[in-house]
């Protein structure tokens, strides 16, 4: 099954951490970037800091991530990522201690134990897994929304342990930069949940914001996971794209 969780920096997104194990990466993080820009010697052999012997660039955007979620969540932050460190950009062909789909079950039976969850419940099969990554995958262009939506289509919904070649593409496309084309369709489907509902208020901001587009299109993500909260929109307090871009970080 791996190494022990204690030393863990997950694969799979944030949302999914429950507020220990969210708390718990950052603080890893942090101690993983000191250990491999050699100011401490600890742990050095260790399967966890060995995986990310030469990605202190996609352990940077790790943190950042975990960062994004913590807000997400009302947490805190203050401790940056020093701009110093030597990196080396995000790579492909980095190795997992645990392939993400068993990370799922790992976080499964831990959370099981401890009667805890993330924000995002465990996805139980591939299509758990792509409702919560939609809107993030949109954000990065049409042509990979599309494309995983093809390849859904045509295969089984398998368990989330079977769901290897699903969960690693989504990924990679995560890494890649949004674009403000691509957030602003993202932003028009999310606006069709609430506007048979909302107040004369809230459309007056929607409306205010689509007529001027001044703004970056994430502007209006805060709004939206308020929203969601408000009318009781699962699907959508579910959702990675509220952490990924709380900030409106990976724009191209």
């Amino acid at each position: 099954m791996g190494v022990s969780l204690q030393m863990r920096v997950w694969d799979v997104h944030p949302g999914y951490l429950s507020r220990s194990s969210l708390l718990g990466q950052h603080a890893e993080i942090h101690a993983l970037m000191s250990i491999l820009s050699g100011h401490k010697k600890g742990y050095r052999a260790h399967p966890e800091t060995l995986r990310w012997k030469g990605y202190l660039e996609k352990l940077k955007w790790r943190h950042e991530l975990t960062v994004k979620e913590m807000g997400l969540r009302g947490f805190g932050h203050n401790s940056p990522c020093a701009d110093n460190l030597a990196c080396c950009g995000i790579s492909e062909g980095m190795s997992h201690i645990d392939p993400p789909t068993q990370q799922f079950h790992i976080l499964r039976q831990k959370y099981l134990e401890r009667s805890v969850s993330g924000r995002i419940p465990l996805p139980g099969r591939g299509t758990d897994f792509w409702a919560h990554h939609t809107y993030s995958v949109m954000a990065r262009g049409d042509n990979y929304y599309e494309e995983i939506q093809a390849f859904s289509a045509q295969k089984k919904d398998l368990p989330i342990g079977q769901e290897k070649e699903l969960v690693e593409r989504v990924q990679e496309i995560m890494e890649k930069p949004a674009t403000k084309e691509a957030l602003f369709h993202v932003v028009q489907h999310l606006w069709g949940y609430f506007k048979d509902e909302v107040s004369p208020s809230e459309k007056r901001r929607y409306f205010f914001w689509l007529e001027g587009r001044e703004k970056e299109p994430t502007s209006l993500l805060p709004f939206f996971y308020r929203m969601a909260a408000k009318y009781q929109k699962a699907y959508l307090l579910h959702s990675t794209v509220f952490a990924d871009f709380v900030e409106g970080a990976l724009l191209s």
